[in-house]
């Protein structure tokens, strides 16, 4: 749902100007309220506004798919792609401000041509919808585009759930729709409504943002498990009608799906009313230097689980009958590593992340609760009750893949600690 920076023309403001330039003079977002209603058919009858809505191909970024909107000026030929995913992956800590939702992205414009040839590389269609918009809402619509294009404008904080690509693309088309006319007597008038004939499948049923993520990561179990480490309780809550259009393909099925009313006169028609696939899609295109790791994430906790109880359970609680504590520090502070990256998340802009019952199990406070000279007095039900707490976690939290194995796994190092003698050396 975001595109590389260099793709993209890094000043789109003079594009626009060019884009909706009558004769030498550019048109600036201040002129519209004061052209007449002759002057914006003539500038805007013949611009046509659609959504496009891109599939994914094998990076990771690009599995949730993408949005954009295609503008084509019938008169002077030009067509141009405007995107709101736009990121510079070279910024210093780029994976830490994306983590922490101190991500800055921006609007970049390119030609359709390239835009639908960058997508042909990676064998992906692109389906595009037509939006039937009358000439005041199309001039609503260049006209927040002319304020986004504003250097002031142009850099937004991302969120991926709330402020994406795909929201940013939905809210100005929906806007523009909604829009009071800029001069009257031009048709229905603006100040339309945009109601759902129907209910997509995908939007039917309870689905929460986690049950979304999973739907399109579904055949890359491992980043589905880093999604479903850092996302905490808050992503399993129902999501609203709105809220689900975070994912271009939802968007794209409600759109298919509206209407748009115009209170005033009772007049209603299609918002989309032609679609079609711009570019068919093709064979997905497999990033070469892609290795897929074999085992999945339940695989490779059960294989844990079964090395702990093969040494915690039977070497040491059965063989020798004891427990040798440094060994037991080192195996509970890999669990303390990973909680120091759910730790921080508590710090992060994403408000689907902080509240994670995951930590009391990946807890960083294991560095001092594990150490031999505390886990066998009150160290070992610190964390006895930081596991019975996870376990419990899991009445509000769906956990990542695997993790409820791995709190067994814990668990079993306690056996020999509880019921033998210990060996700190």
């Amino acid at each position: 749902m975001k595109r590389n920076i260099y793709f993209f023309f890094k000043e789109p403001l003079y594009i626009l100007m060019f884009f909706f330039c009558g004769s030498q003079h550019v048109l600036s977002a201040d002129d519209l309220p004061h052209l007449s209603a002759d002057e914006i058919r003539e500038r805007f009858d013949s611009i046509d506004i659609s959504l496009l809505t891109c599939q994914p191909h094998d990076e990771v970024y690009s599995i949730y798919g993408h949005t954009a909107i295609r503008m084509r000026d019938g008169k002077t030929g030009e067509d141009i792609a405007i995107n709101y995913g736009v990121f510079d992956p070279t910024i210093k800590l780029f994976a830490l401000h994306f983590i922490f939702g101190l991500t800055d992205y921006s609007m970049g414009i390119c030609s359709y041509a390239d835009f639908l040839a960058d997508y042909k590389r990676y064998g992906c269609g692109v389906y595009e919808q037509h939006i039937d918009m009358n000439v005041n809402q199309k001039a609503a619509f260049i006209k927040a585009l002319a304020e986004n294009a504003l250097p002031e404008n142009t850099v937004y904080r991302y969120n991926f759930f709330y402020n994406n690509c795909t929201t940013k693309a939905r809210d100005i088309i929906l806007e523009s729709i909604a829009a009071m006319p800029l001069t009257d007597n031009i048709g229905d008038t603006g100040g339309a409504e945009v109601v759902y004939r129907s209910m997509p499948p995908i939007q039917q049923g309870e689905r929460t943002f986690r049950d979304l993520v999973h739907m399109k990561a579904e055949g890359h179990p491992w980043t589905r498990l880093g999604n479903d480490l850092l996302l905490g309780a808050g992503a399993d809550i129902n999501t609203t009608f709105e809220q689900r259009e975070f994912l271009p393909e939802v968007l794209s099925a409600d759109f298919d799906s509206a209407n748009v009313v115009f209170p005033a006169s009772g007049y209603s028609r299609h918002l989309v009313d032609t679609a079609y696939w711009a570019l068919a899609p093709g064979k997905p295109w497999k990033n070469p230097n892609n290795i897929d790791f074999p085992f999945t994430p339940t695989q490779v906790a059960v294989a844990l689980l079964l090395l702990c109880i093969l040494y915690f359970g039977i070497f040491e609680g059965l063989v020798i009958k004891r427990s040798v504590l440094w060994i037991h520090y080192s195996y509970i502070c890999l669990y303390a590593f990973v909680g120091i990256v759910l730790f921080l998340m508590l710090f992060s802009q994403h408000p689907t992340v902080r509240v994670n019952f995951q930590i009391f199990i990946f807890n960083p406070l294991f560095f001092i609760f594990a150490l031999p000279r505390y886990i066998v007095t009150w160290g070992k039900y610190a964390i006895l009750a930081s596991i019975a707490i996870f376990f419990l976690g899991n009445i509000l939290q769906c956990y990542a893949e695997g993790a409820n194995i791995l709190g067994v796994a814990l668990l079993v190092t306690f056996l020999p600690i509880l019921f033998c003698k210990v060996k700190k050396k």
